[in-house]
């Protein structure tokens, strides 16, 4: 048996090195929400990639105010070419009546252009009453939430069974799931992928430092960067309209003049683009 977390940009802080050295060998990060991508992409995604995970999902939460297709297309937009060892996830949990035309309609088009079969998440309840039923989805992955001590009954590949499990490496409780195998049989049967033998995790490394937040700005990030040598630029927008800019020299270091701009704690004026347009 194994567990895994299933992490979104509300788990601000997860440390790979702590993560994979308590033991969990496999996480699934959300990718996009249904609107935009999840303001932690792709920065989390991009620095998972650099350790060695037997398995990485991706998610899109399915929203019912937007055609299912429209959303699939930003979901394979926003996520790009999948690795071996990574697979899609898609998470419906919302809209009224029979959604089961929705979710085929994202699986065709999500399925189609990853040549492999995504996987279905969703509350034990909701896929009894409004996705025909889990059995009506054998062939693929299945993902079900039930929060409780005994495993569902229901048809099912992988059990959501808390939202409060605390794992090694990451800043506070979260989602917890359990597969029933090893993380090489999870690998095989999500991302349609056998894993390599295991081999020894690397040695932990220095956590890398928090993405940092002006004061003052609003709650989303404007753009994100990964550069080459894996550091990381940020852009904010400030209540005001002002735009603000922070980098790391190096990856894992402080960000650039943290002690030397008092005013944003770091960060560099970019001025007022939309100002300047007027």
């Amino acid at each position: 048996m194994i567990r895994l977390a299933d992490v979104s940009e509300y788990q601000r802080n997860v440390d790979a090195p702590s993560y994979l050295a308590g033991g969990f060998e496999a996480i699934i990060v959300r990718a996009h929400n249904g609107w935009r991508p999840d303001n932690m992409w792709p920065v989390r995604r991009d620095y998972l990639r650099r350790y060695h995970f037997a398995a990485v999902g991706y998610y899109q939460y399915l929203v019912a105010a937007r055609d299912a297709a429209l959303q699939a297309a930003d979901f394979i937009h926003a996520v790009g070419p999948l690795a071996p060892n990574e697979f899609a996830v898609l998470d419906l949990e919302e809209g009224s009546g029979d959604q089961t035309a929705r979710a085929t309609d994202w699986f065709n088009a999500v399925d189609a252009h990853y040549g492999r079969k995504a996987t279905l998440y969703s509350g034990d309840w909701f896929g009894n009453s409004q996705l025909g039923g889990w059995r009506h989805w054998a062939g693929r992955p299945r993902w079900i939430a039930s929060y409780s001590s005994v495993a569902p009954t229901d048809d099912h590949e992988l059990w959501q069974n808390t939202d409060s499990f605390p794992f090694q490496g990451i800043s506070s409780a979260c989602d917890g799931s359990i597969f029933n195998g090893s993380a090489a049989q999870f690998a095989h049967l999500f991302a349609q992928h056998a894993a390599p033998h295991p081999t020894p995790h690397p040695a932990p490394q220095p956590a890398p430092s928090p993405l940092p937040k002006p004061p003052g700005v609003r709650d989303n990030v404007i753009a994100t960067a990964v550069k080459p040598d894996g550091s990381i630029e940020l852009f904010y927008e400030a209540a005001d309209g002002e735009v603000l800019h922070t980098w790391q020299q190096h990856p894992q270091t402080t960000w650039f003049g943290a002690e030397e701009n008092k005013r944003h704690a770091g960060w560099v004026s970019l001025g007022h683009p939309q100002q300047q347009r007027m």
